[in-house]
């Protein structure tokens, strides 16, 4: 798949990074309540987190790593109860096989490589497959799609630092690093031991929430004083030393995930979802955004979240430029609709600093959908151009005379233009040969239709954006009339352009003539009519 390759620095805080990637995906094995492990270990959820110890073949285990480590996950395991039940979710955290005796379910793993071999930078996929290979051999070991892999420390700085191997999160899986003083003794401490422990096992707690599907985020200014920190933002430097906690947004993600739940319900299943209709206006008398809309989906909706994102300084955006985001959660309305007030006094960051609102559908099988949209703030007043038009219906609608379209390598035919689905899109052809600029497509209504402009929506994400284009419109599908050139913004969400005037057509065409990128590629989710 051709895409756009995007160099991230992380953002480095307390001396770690975080960053997304591909799921490294485990399956769960079905059984009954309680669940009883050969090796005497016991738990009341069915699917729990996988925890693997993972050892270079030059290292050894570190001393006492299983009561340290036990004791470690099952405070982080209290942890995550209590900030679930704060936030109104009663009983819920990740389970663990326990034991009385022998503590935590700690599966131990000798790599066939020395620690040169799965180095901080890129060392995740050796672990992974070596993992994932004993996961094959042994497969009641695996009994969820989540694993954290901790790895014994490679090394000491000259300061007592630790350092070691990969120490982040990759989907549903992440890494933390396991040294002589990652104690439960230290929690708490303020003096030198104390604060790398709250360093290493508050990054540890914090790349578990990326294991677990959380994304960064960070506290509202009224929620520093009265909370503290977000574990998703800075967390990992305040755990057990000052207030952390977790977000009602994490709180609503982490509600449907698969190890928070006792039950074998299936989860992370395929979800066709969209938001089909979005409002957004400043409400001077309340100081707050507002933002109401519809969505589709074939699974139910729990929750809708939203994330604002400040590009702040031209840090960009995306995975590692996402911490500062300013978060909030509601309840779904009914089966398709959504309504939240979000204070501009809870935001940090305003003038200067363009915004992506991230709408997040949090599915009940424990996926999270999401549709970007753009806006910034003027003079202290946030403006906002991404509300809906009616747009017309598409029932009966095709993509005809397409130029080309990418269906090798993904799923890039035309038809996804017009299916109402924002994580589709359509993709000019690059396998075998590579189609370039200008792509066209035309659109035909079915029907003669009253048209005052049409609606073009930039492929979710923003990969391979399309800059100029020119429109054009017909009653027979041979003769066109161009209603002009324009120039797409390069945002998420629709975009709207008017007709010179009111047209009965039945047919309009799409000539994309530049890229963003200044590549040969083009993609767009959808084009419409209203």
């Amino acid at each position: 798949m051709k895409r756009n390759l995007l160099l991230l620095i992380p953002l480095l805080i307390s001396f770690m990074a975080c960053k997304k990637a591909a799921d490294a995906v485990g399956g769960g094995t079905a059984s009954t309540n309680p669940v009883t492990t050969v090796d005497g270990y016991s738990s009341d959820h069915i699917h729990n987190l996988n925890l693997v110890y993972f050892i270079p073949s030059d290292l050894d285990t570190l001393p006492g790593y299983q009561k340290r480590l036990s004791d470690l996950m099952l405070w982080g395991q209290k942890y995550y109860k209590d900030e679930m039940a704060r936030n109104g979710y009663a009983d819920k955290t990740f389970g663990l096989f326990t034991s009385p005796t022998k503590g935590v379910k700690i599966t131990v793993i000798r790599g066939t490589k020395p620690k040169s071999s799965y180095p901080y930078s890129g060392g995740n996929g050796a672990v992974a497959q070596e993992i994932n290979a004993y996961f094959t051999a042994h497969p009641a070991e695996n009994t969820s799609a989540h694993t954290l892999v901790i790895i014994p420390r490679y090394e000491f700085k000259a300061d007592g630092t630790p350092s070691g191997g990969p120490f982040y999160g990759t989907g549903k899986w992440c890494y933390a690093l396991d040294y002589e003083g990652m104690d439960i003794k230290n929690l708490g401490k303020t003096d030198a031991d104390g604060k790398r422990f709250s360093v290493w096992f508050g990054g540890m707690m914090h790349e578990l929430g990326h294991g677990l599907n959380l994304p960064h985020n960070c506290q509202k200014v009224s929620e520093n004083e009265t909370l503290g920190m977000a574990l998703m933002w800075a967390g990992n430097g305040t755990l057990g030393i000052s207030k952390t906690f977790l977000t009602a947004t994490d709180a609503a993600i982490l509600n449907v995930n698969q190890i928070f739940n006792k039950d074998d319900k299936p989860r992370y299943g395929t979800v066709k979802a969209s938001i089909s209709k979005i409002h957004a206006n400043y409400n001077a008398s309340k100081a707050a955004i507002i933002v109401s809309g519809k969505f589709t989906s074939d699974t139910k909706v729990n929750s809708v979240v939203y994330y604002n994102d400040p590009n702040v300084n031209n840090e960009g955006i995306g995975v590692n430029h996402d911490y500062n985001a300013t978060t909030w959660e509601s309840k779904a309305i009914g089966t398709d609709s959504f309504y939240v007030e979000m204070p501009i006094a809870e935001l940090k960051y305003k003038d200067g600093n363009p915004y992506e609102l991230k709408v997040k559908l949090v599915h009940d099988n424990g996926n999270v959908t999401e549709t970007i949209y753009n806006y910034e703030f003027v003079n202290g007043i946030p403006v906002l151009k991404f509300s809906s038009r009616d747009e017309l219906s598409k029932t009966g609608w095709n993509v005809i005379n397409v130029s080309s379209q990418e269906t090798s390598d993904e799923d890039g035919k035309s038809a996804n233009l017009i299916d109402g689905v924002i994580n589709t899109y359509w993709h000019s052809q690059y396998s075998g040969t590579t189609a370039t600029y200008p792509h066209s497509f035309t659109v035909d209504m079915a029907a003669a239709k009253q048209v005052t402009g049409i609606s073009i929506t930039q492929r979710n994400g923003l990969q391979r954006a399309v800059k100029d284009l020119e429109i054009l419109y017909s009653t027979d599908g041979t003769n066109f009339v161009s209603a002009g050139s324009f120039v797409l913004a390069n945002v998420n969400g629709a975009q709207y352009i008017n007709l010179p005037s009111p047209q009965t057509i039945r047919y309009y065409k799409i000539i994309a003539k530049s890229s963003y990128d200044g590549q040969p590629f083009a993609a767009l989710s959808e084009v419409g009519a209203y």
